[in-house]
């Protein structure tokens, strides 16, 4: 009876609805440094070799290839549940749920904003060619950033996937930090789902989840400070 009671105060809106913003200090600071150094890593050294290598064992996925689809597709998941809890915010007067709905829909924006104004300019080609014979590692031996281009072979760098995957996963964490092992799976996944189709460099991933991890940080600052100012006046 203790376990089931446990659980469902778990469940509870109330207990799940606890926001801890993450806090801009030193040691987060040393964790955006370190990201950065990783990625600069990842594009220099690791993306190509390791393209190459999922790329060719896609021959033996051992029948992978549906699990990677699905998993790929992670932010999808999060979107929609990001969009029942605006709906069910704005559908009930002053529930539990109604002060997430600023924050989900400024991530929202911010994460699409930033998504299409990186892409653009950074101008990284795909690790594969995809539609139009577009130019890629695998099929041409090319890999390279031209930067302010419109095309859409040009715009793997950063990951959109990886971006709102960590955006809303991380929103989530910080105001439901009880369910941080379901937020963690779904950042584990995106990254699993990308390279297990090489949708993405490595690289891309990181600077994709970077982004996100730092624009639910700003959002979550941002709503949560009138929110701490009536606490504390």
């Amino acid at each position: 009876m203790k376990k089931q009671a446990a659980k469902l105060m778990l469940l509870h809106p109330k207990a799940l609805l606890q926001p801890q913003a993450l806090p801009f200090s030193a040691r987060v600071g040393l964790f955006y440094l370190v990201a950065v150094i990783a990625i600069l890593v990842s594009v220099s050294f690791i993306d190509r070799p390791l393209a190459q290598l999922l790329h060719d064992s896609k021959q033996s996925d051992f029948g992978l290839t549906s699990v990677f689809k699905l998993l790929a597709n992670t932010p999808l998941a999060l979107e929609v549940l990001a969009g029942v809890l605006v709906l069910i915010g704005l559908l009930g007067r002053n529930n539990a749920f109604s002060h997430l709905v600023k924050p989900i829909v400024l991530v929202a924006i911010s994460a699409t904003v930033v998504r299409f104004g990186a892409k653009i300019i950074s101008g990284r080609t795909w690790p594969e060619t995809w539609v139009n014979n577009n130019p890629s590692w695998i099929e041409h031996g090319v890999e390279m950033f031209a930067p302010f281009s419109l095309s859409q072979s040009y715009h793997s760098f950063p990951s959109g996937h990886a971006l709102f995957t960590f955006a809303f996963a991380s929103l989530f964490w910080q105001y439901s930090p009880k369910l941080y092992w379901l937020w963690l799976t779904a950042m584990v996944s995106v990254f699993i789902g990308q390279l297990g189709q090489n949708y993405h460099y490595l690289g891309d991933l990181l600077a994709g989840a970077v982004l996100g991890v730092l624009i639910s940080q700003l959002v979550s600052h941002y709503c949560l400070a009138p929110i701490a100012g009536t606490k504390n006046p």
